[in-house]
């Protein structure tokens, strides 16, 4: 069967062009352009200068020979996208990344913090996880109201309400498991009643279920099992 070849988002480019060429040959550049929705760049001596879009590409460049902009850049580059849809998307993109000194306006709104949030519960989890290694002590942990408490051991069954998933990262691959309200566990085809069975069958050797499981709690943060007892 013939593999379907994926649509490029960017049909056409342009790139690192001299304003001269610009004036001198507009018309040409413009046809070769036709109505094309696109995003471009504008370069000075130092480097990037201006990001910008345009769902008429040829007009917007034009514009920037006689604006604001019109002495600070020398060279431009365009990008001719598919359709509008990605547009406004590339084009903020760009800015957050190379914050062009011309774009005195930025991207409106609060970039997701999602996954730095995430982040931050796995480097608390690995952090827990090594002190207990190194002590051989239980840890205190902070449950979703604030207090304090020391973790207790107790079995799977109903330390959830309802199916959860859980996950771990190991070498690079995502492995996924679920954990039922009765205390079992399936992963991939088989059911456990502990969590160190499964785990054992992913790394190949011993290991600790309860710290190598991780779900996420009713507040979205990530914890191990070991943290939900």
């Amino acid at each position: 069967m013939k593999k379907r070849r994926k649509k490029s988002i960017i049909i056409h480019h342009l790139e690192n062009v001299s304003k001269e060429v610009f004036k001198k040959h507009a018309e040409l550049i413009t046809k070769l352009i036709g109505r094309c929705p696109g995003v471009y760049a504008l370069y000075d001596d130092m480097g990037l200068y201006y990001v910008g879009r345009s769902t008429n590409l040829k007009g917007r460049v034009k514009h920037h020979l006689k604006d604001r902009h019109a002495a600070s850049w020398t060279h431009f580059s365009l990008y001719l996208l598919r359709n509008e849809e990605h547009v406004g998307e590339i084009e903020s993109l760009l800015i957050r990344i190379a914050g062009p000194r011309g774009n005195k306006s930025r991207p409106k709104g609060k970039s997701n913090d999602a996954m730095l949030k995430e982040l931050k519960q796995m480097i608390k989890i690995k952090y827990r996880e090594e002190l207990d290694s190194m002590f051989g002590i239980k840890t205190m942990v902070v449950n979703s109201k604030g207090k304090r408490r020391r973790q207790k051991q107790i079995g799977l069954e109903g330390l959830v309400s309802r199916k959860t998933k859980l996950f771990r990262t190991y070498k690079e691959k995502e492995y996924n498991a679920v954990l039922t309200s009765d205390g079992k566990i399936r992963y991939n085809g088989k059911v456990y009643t502990n969590p160190s069975a499964p785990g054992k069958a992913i790394v190949k050797h011993g290991c600790n279920g309860w710290k190598f499981w991780y779900l996420k709690d009713e507040n979205h943060d990530i914890i191990s099992l070991d943290d939900l007892r």
